[in-house]
């Protein structure tokens, strides 16, 4: 081969291996902003619940197991022995962006408590270095709240958790009691999600963010309900597919219409039924009877 041949194959080989470290590099630096993501969905101020709502909120305060203060939003029903759900929201936004006071209402009527947080990073949280083990951890500080401060049964608490939150609330249902575990819009982990994103880049090797709800659905006992919307353009339907699939019983699967973020409006009857035909049936300790396989998508 001659030099000049040769300099130039190792000159394209050179500026190849950089345009592949590159967005490597670009990937493995970033990854917790990529992941975590409090700035969108109107950022971290917390905007009142708009009174056409009729909802009585409060704010509190809590501490994460590591010093970590936690804020969250508490929205009474009357009766004070209803059950409570404990919230857990996904990776945008804080307690009050979006559509979530208007979530909170449809669960408000529905006779229940709740509580949602924002993990340290997000809302009016300390603003720590958001991680996995740290969604962990506040999500926990919640549980303890609820049993310890307001000295609520762990049958009468509901876990629900909506894409990121989904992850938090598995993980949080190993390692709590409680009545039962709701999780919306749920992937099976963060590296199949990276693995879709950029599938020329080795995301499996280069995320410490996990989120391995695959590997954990399995060994949750408590019943569990798993929504889906069959239009979701952030996480696939087929990840809710193989989560339900991985569950053990007690489960039941409902498949929505609609988007993401907006299924429990768009399609208000598939969701809000079965959510309050499971919270019923978890209040008067009914059993559960297994729902079939989800149906695959068309095309799929």
């Amino acid at each position: 081969m001659k030099p000049a041949t040769r300099r130039v194959l190792i000159a394209v080989a050179t500026f190849a291996a950089a345009g592949y470290l590159a967005p490597v590099a670009y990937l493995w630096m970033n990854e917790q902003h990529l992941v975590y993501r409090p700035d969108l969905l109107g950022g971290r101020t917390i905007a009142p619940i708009p009174d056409s709502l009729h909802l009585v909120s409060n704010r509190v305060q809590l501490t994460s197991g590591d010093g970590a203060r936690i804020a969250g939003l508490v929205i009474p029903v009357a009766d004070t022995t209803a059950q409570w759900l404990l919230y857990l929201h996904g990776n945008a936004g804080n307690v009050t962006s979006s559509v979530l006071p208007r979530f909170y209402a449809r669960a408000h009527a529905l006779g229940l408590h709740v509580l949602a947080i924002d993990y340290r990073g997000y809302g009016e949280s300390e603003q720590r270095l958001t991680t996995e083990a740290g969604t962990y951890a506040d999500a926990r500080a919640a549980y303890d709240w609820l049993r310890t401060v307001r000295h609520v049964p762990a049958d009468r608490i509901i876990l629900y958790g909506h894409s990121l939150g989904a992850g938090v609330a598995i993980e949080l249902a190993l390692r709590a009691d409680a009545a039962g575990l709701i999780v919306e819009g749920a992937f099976t982990s963060i590296p199949d999600m990276g693995a879709l994103a950029y599938p020329w880049l080795p995301v499996r090797w280069l995320v410490s963010q996990r989120f391995a709800n695959i590997d954990k659905i399995g060994r949750v006992a408590m019943p569990k309900l798993l929504m889906h919307a069959r239009d979701d353009r952030i996480v696939p339907y087929a990840q809710g597919q193989r989560l339900f699939a991985a569950a053990r019983a007690p489960k039941e699967w409902v498949e929505l219409q609609g988007g993401h973020l907006n299924a429990f409006l768009d399609d208000s009857a598939h969701f809000w039924g079965p959510v309050g035909a499971f919270v019923q049936r978890l209040h008067s300790d009914l059993p559960m009877a297994e729902s079939p396989a989800p149906p695959a998508p068309p095309g799929r």
